[in-house]
C-alpha cells in the first residue's frame, strides 16, 4: 500500500491532501467499468487516512499528557494504553469514512454526523452512541467522567477538533507538527 501522507506535517495538510485525491478516485467520478477498482481505491486511502488520523491523536494524547505532567497533573494517557487506543480509534475512522460519513476527532473521542440514518444499525454495531442533544453519533476512545454536558462546540473548544469526510473543515486545528 502506498502512503500518500508520508509527508504531510499536520492534520490540515493531510486533510488537504485527502480531498484531493479521494476527488480524483472516488467511484462517482469513474465510467461504470471502472466502480469497482475505483472501490477499492477509496477503501484503501480511507484505510491510510485512519491511519494518519490515529497517529496524530496518538501524537496529540501525548502531547497533552506531557504538558499535564509539567504542571503537576494527569491526563487521560495515565490511565489507558494509548498505543492500543490509536488502533481502536483507527478502526473506528475507517469504518465511518467507509459509509461515506462526516468525522471528527475531538480529543479522543470520534464523533460521526451527516446521512447517518441509513447506516444506524453499523454504527451500533462499531459501539458508537447516539448523542441526541448534539444530534451526532460518537465513540469514547476514552470514557468521559466528568458529568457536565457540554456542546459540540464546547468539546471542540476544549479538545481540538480534527474534521474529515466530505464537508469542509470548519475548525482549524492548532497547527502541530508530527514527529517524522
Amino acid at each position: 500500500m502506498t502512503n500518500h501522507f508520508s509527508e504531510c506535517r499536520t492534520m490540515e495538510e493531510a486533510q488537504k491532501l485527502y480531498r484531493a485525491l479521494i476527488f480524483q478516485i472516488h467511484p462517482d467520478r469513474r465510467p461504470p467499468e471502472e466502480t469497482a477498482q475505483a472501490t477499492r481505491e477509496t477503501q484503501e486511502l480511507n484505510a491510510e487516512f485512519a491511519d494518519y488520523c490515529a497517529h496524530f491523536a496518538n501524537y496529540s494524547a501525548k502531547a497533552r499528557q506531557k504538558a499535564a505532567h509539567a504542571e503537576g497533573k494527569k491526563s487521560a494517557a495515565d490511565y489507558h494504553d494509548i498505543d492500543e487506543l490509536t488502533g481502536i480509534l483507527r478502526e473506528k475512522i475507517l469504518a465511518a469514512l467507509n459509509l461515506g460519513l462526516d468525522v471528527e476527532l475531538c480529543g479522543l473521542w470520534v464523533w460521526v454526523t451527516g446521512n447517518t440514518k441509513p447506516h444506524k444499525e453499523e454504527l451500533k454495531a462499531l459501539s458508537f452512541k447516539w448523542a441526541n442533544e448534539k444530534k451526532a453519533w460518537y465513540f469514547a476512545g476514552v470514557p468521559s467522567f466528568n458529568r457536565k454536558t457540554r456542546t459540540l462546540d464546547e468539546i471542540r473548544a476544549m479538545h481540538g477538533s480534527q474534521k474529515f469526510g466530505k464537508t469542509p473543515n470548519q475548525t482549524q486545528p492548532e497547527k502541530e507538527s508530527l514527529p517524522a
